[in-house]
C-alpha cells in the first residue's frame, strides 16, 4: 500500500470500500490465528492477472487490468471531490496546475522567468496539449532487444529528435499553436535545450519545473495529455500508457523506428494488445511473441 498504491491513488483509507471494490481483504483486518493460512499477493495483483485456470486469454488479462485501474481511479475522484484541498490532491495535480490554473482554463504565465530566452508566444499554453517523457538511465538492454526482434530505435526514446517529434504530432493536429510539455528526470536536459531550441516545436515547448514536479502529478498530467510520447523501457511511461488505455484514452506512442527505404519515422504498436504483447503479458503466458505477429 505504500510503497506503490499511495503513490498513484487516493482514498486508499477507505479499506472496506477497496475490499468490496476489487474482491480482497485486507491482511491488518484478519484475526492473527488465521494469517498464516492466508495466500497473500503482492503489489503485482494491481496490474497482473492471476487465475489457476490456464485457458485465459491476453483479453482476459487486459480486462482485469482495465477493472483494476478504473476502480482505483474512481476511489481517487472521490477522494478529490470530498477533499479537494488535501495534501494527496495537491500532489496530484501539481503539474497540471502549474500550467493550466486551479480551474484547469487559465495559464499560469506568473511562473514564467522572464530572462527566458524564449518567446511569448512560447508562455501561452493551450489547452489541448502533447506530453513527452524523458528518461535517460533506463532500458538500454530492453531497447537494443526491441530493436534486434522488431527494428525499434533504440536511441529515439532517449533523444527525442525534434523530426521524430514533428512525425508524430504534425497528422494528429498538434503541431502549431499547441503546447508540448515534457515531464522528466531532469538528467538529459539536452532533450530539453534541443527542443527548446527547434524553430518548430520550441515556441510551443515547455519542461515541467523540477520544483513543481512529482510523481503522481506528472502521472495525472500525462493521462489526461491529447498526446503521450514515452519511452518504452520506462516503467514510468508504461504505467501511463496502461492507464490511458485503461480509461478509454489513445493516442499513447511508445514505439518508433525507421522506414528502411524512406528514412522516415514510424510508430507502431500503437494499439493496446500489441503494447501488451511487447511488454509483460508473454512472459506471463510463457508464450513469447513472435516477431512476424508485430506489424
Amino acid at each position: 500500500m505504500d510503497s506503490t498504491l499511495r503513490k498513484l491513488y487516493l482514498g486508499l483509507d477507505d479499506w472496506k470500500e477497496l475490499e468490496e471494490r476489487l474482491g480482497v481483504l485486507m491482511y491488518d483486518g484478519i484475526d492473527e490465528v488465521h494469517r498464516s493460512k492466508i495466500y497473500v499477493l503482492g503489489t503485482r495483483w494491481a496490474r497482473d492477472y492471476v487465475s489457476t485456470n490456464k485457458r485465459y486469454t491476453q483479453y482476459d488479462m487486459i480486462q482485469h487490468r482495465h477493472y483494476i485501474i478504473q476502480q482505483l481511479y474512481r476511489m481517487t475522484s472521490k477522494e478529490m471531490e470530498l477533499h479537494p484541498d488535501s495534501k494527496g490532491v495537491r500532489d496530484m495535480c501539481a503539474s497540471y496546475h502549474y500550467f493550466f490554473g486551479k480551474d484547469g482554463n487559465n495559464n499560469n504565465n506568473s511562473n514564467n522567468n522572464e530572462d527566458d530566452v524564449n518567446t511569448e508566444q512560447q508562455r501561452k499554453i493551450t489547452q489541448k496539449y502533447s506530453i513527452i517523457h524523458s528518461r535517460s538511465f533506463e532500458g538500454k538492454r530492453f531497447l537494443e532487444e526491441a530493436h534486434r526482434h522488431y527494428g525499434v530505435d533504440a536511441r529515439a526514446s532517449i533523444d527525442y529528435p525534434p523530426d521524430l517529434i514533428a512525425s508524430i504530432l504534425t497528422p494528429l493536429g498538434m503541431t502549431n499553436n499547441s503546447t508540448v510539455l515534457m515531464i522528466t528526470d531532469g538528467q538529459n536536459t539536452r532533450v530539453i535545450d534541443r527542443l527548446s531550441a527547434d524553430p518548430a516545436i520550441g515556441p510551443y515547448f515547455r519542461a515541467v519545473p523540477q520544483e513543481v514536479s512529482t510523481v503522481a502529478g506528472d502521472i495525472m498530467l500525462g493521462m489526461l495529455s491529447d498526446v503521450f510520447i514515452g519511452n518504452p523501457a520506462s516503467s514510468f511511461s508504461q504505467y501511463i500508457a496502461m492507464a490511458r488505455y485503461a480509461l478509454g484514452l489513445g493516442r499513447s506512442f511508445l514505439y518508433v523506428r525507421r522506414d528502411a527505404l524512406s528514412g522516415k519515422w514510424e510508430t507502431f504498436c500503437d494499439d493496446e494488445s500489441c503494447f501488451y504483447q511487447l511488454h509483460d503479458l508473454e512472459a506471463q503466458t510463457h508464450q513469447p511473441a513472435a516477431p512476424k505477429t508485430i506489424p
